[in-house]
């Protein structure tokens, strides 16, 4: 009887062994397939090192970075040397996403210096040297003060050379040598010979390059957009603004092994009042390097606050408000505000055209007022002048400009006797198209042929019902396909087959935003350097915009479109 009992506890044991096994191959599977939900699923049923591990792993390869840590920080000394140098591993890539730099070179250098795996040893060591070239000089200066270690110190000096001027470079050794104790290294006295000339210095390095970031970098990038009723007429703005940031985002991933790219949307709800908690949802539960939206600019001016706060920069794709940017470092327009139309214009009249006696007239307290103080503004600058400059409330006269546009006419103006070359008329809103008859009706009747320069709602005017044969009209346009560009078919036909619908305009200006900040990303590489990135940002040519900050944060590019007559078929 007792033969069969200890059969039986061996049978048992065995059967254990045996689903054990199964369970964690399993697991390893799904893990290895990229499916780390069911991975974990198994791996947390299983109280065993490896399987901790494999936890942690999925944990890390889903971006929960500090569940990761916690996991692998399961695995003690005990433990298999290999699983804990893997475990300790991950741990450090897992400090490196959530920027906690000098702990994540610690542990590299913990392990390349004691890891009996080659494998795991020569991959700490390549991490390690693209993580101490890859710091900004703030994040190396805080990892300087944190680590454990003075060979870590002297390599993140080591590593700055080059990136800093000489002054600069004798300024961080300095600190170094004050630093530590023991300092009499070859590769101490190495640098310490090359920082004492300074032509021998600038001849070595070549300052102002991005270091490359570390292989499986992963950039977050949140979406803060609003969502709509299926039925409302704002739906397909967002939908399709989110489905071309998607896109830009897939195709991304698609071409660049080394580093990903991951979208966090919230939705704004159109809710001013929900923008610090957005923001800050954003920053806390999605680690996002940098945020995409909103899409007014009320919420946009709300948000920006938390963008300047956190130090992390927000593209708007639409909000135009010359509100948004005023005493904000990290607040980027992409559509170009009405006080940068009215620059683009005034210049391309003067330079362009010739003129240099102009006329303004605008709305009070409209989106084209500081179109109008722009146009005045640049105008001086050219030394142009603008003879007529009515910026009145015309509401309150029932929008009848009569009065301000006859003294354009040179023939009721006897006492200055102007021979005006262009009018400014930046009307915008809903009352536009009223302004925009007026002022041609009154322009037909002085039988004028005064060139007029416009906001983007002069594009639709039909010349051909109007009476001035010789009359010009020039517009602002801020969002135009570029037709030359060929890959408009390709992101079509993508759009449709990804989508199973036709893109609108919404979804290029969403496939291009993201595209500025995919792009900018790629040449910086480390998110810290974005603002400076954008910044530095000229010549970008997008599907429907093009993008030049010029050192400001607001895009300078604006079109100028001649409104034309349509030819007659006799």
């Amino acid at each position: 009887m007792k033969k069969l009992i200890v059969l039986s506890i061996v049978l048992c044991t065995a059967n254990l062994t045996l689903v054990f096994g199964q369970s964690l191959e399993t697991g390893i599977r799904f893990y290895e397939e990229g499916n780390y939900e069911r991975a974990l699923r198994v791996f947390e049923e299983i109280d065993d090192p490896e399987a901790i591990l494999f936890a942690g792993k999925s944990h890390y390869a889903l971006n929960n970075f500090l569940k990761a840590k916690q996991y692998l920080s399961r695995i003690r000394e005990s433990s298999d040397k290999l699983i804990l140098d893997e475990a300790n591993y991950t741990a450090a890539l897992a400090d490196f996403q959530l920027k906690n730099f000098s702990a994540a070179l610690d542990a590299l250098y913990q392990l390349n210096e004691s890891s009996p795996s080659a494998t795991v040893s020569r991959e700490a060591y390549s991490f390690y040297n693209s993580l101490i070239d890859y710091l900004t000089l703030e994040q190396r200066h805080n990892a300087f003060n944190a680590t454990k270690y003075n060979e870590v110190r002297f390599d993140l000096i080591e590593a700055a050379m080059g990136k800093i001027d000489w002054a600069s470079a004798n300024v961080l050794f300095n600190k170094y040598k004050n630093s530590v104790v023991d300092v009499d290294t070859s590769a101490y006295r190495s640098l310490s010979t090359l920082l004492k000339d300074s032509v021998a210095y600038a001849q070595r390095y070549m300052p102002g390059r991005y270091a490359k970031a570390p292989k499986g970098i992963a950039y977050n990038i949140g979406v803060a957009l609003p969502s709509f009723e299926v039925d409302a007429p704002q739906y397909e703005i967002s939908q399709h603004l989110y489905f071309g940031i998607q896109l830009a985002v897939e195709n991304f991933n698609s071409e660049n092994t080394d580093y990903k790219a991951f979208i966090s949307y919230r939705d704004t709800k159109m809710d001013p009042s929900k923008a610090a908690e957005i923001m800050n949802d954003l920053v806390w539960n999605h680690g996002a390097d940098v945020v995409i939206g909103p899409l007014f600019s009320e919420m946009a001016q709300e948000m920006s606050t938390l963008a300047e706060r956190y130090e992390i920069p927000m593209l708007t794709p639409l909000a135009n408000s010359d509100q948004i940017n005023l005493d904000l470092n990290y607040t980027f327009q992409l559509n170009p505000t009405f006080a940068v139309q009215g620059r683009k214009i005034a210049r391309y009249a003067i330079q362009n055209l010739g003129f240099d006696t102009l006329a303004v007239i605008a709305e009070k307290g409209s989106l084209g007022e500081p179109s109008a103080h722009a146009f005045l503004d640049e105008a001086r600058k050219l030394d142009a002048q603008v003879v007529r400059y009515y910026v009145e409330e015309l509401a309150s006269q029932g929008y009848d400009i009569t009065e301000y546009v006859q003294y354009f006419d040179p023939e009721v103006d006897t006492v200055f006797n102007y021979n005006i070359d262009a009018v400014y008329a930046p009307f915008t809103g809903n009352i536009a198209e009223t302004l925009i008859n007026n002022l041609l009706t009154s322009l037909e009747a002085m039988e004028s042929n005064m060139t007029v320069l416009g906001s983007e709602e002069w594009e639709t005017e039909d010349l051909n019902s109007r009476r001035l044969p010789e009359s010009n009209i020039y517009f602002t346009k801020t969002f135009e396909r570029n037709t030359g560009n060929t890959s408009i078919s390709d992101f079509e036909s993508a759009f449709r087959l990804r989508f199973d619908v036709t893109p609108n305009r919404f979804a290029y200006i969403g496939y291009d935003a993201a595209n500025v900040v995919l792009e900018t990303l790629k040449k910086i590489q480390n998110p810290a350097y974005l603002k400076e990135g954008f910044k530095q940002l000229k010549d970008y040519k997008g599907l429907i915009m093009n993008v030049n900050f010029d050192g400001t944060h607001i895009n300078q590019n604006v079109k100028v479109k001649q409104l034309k007559k349509l030819k007659r078929v006799e």
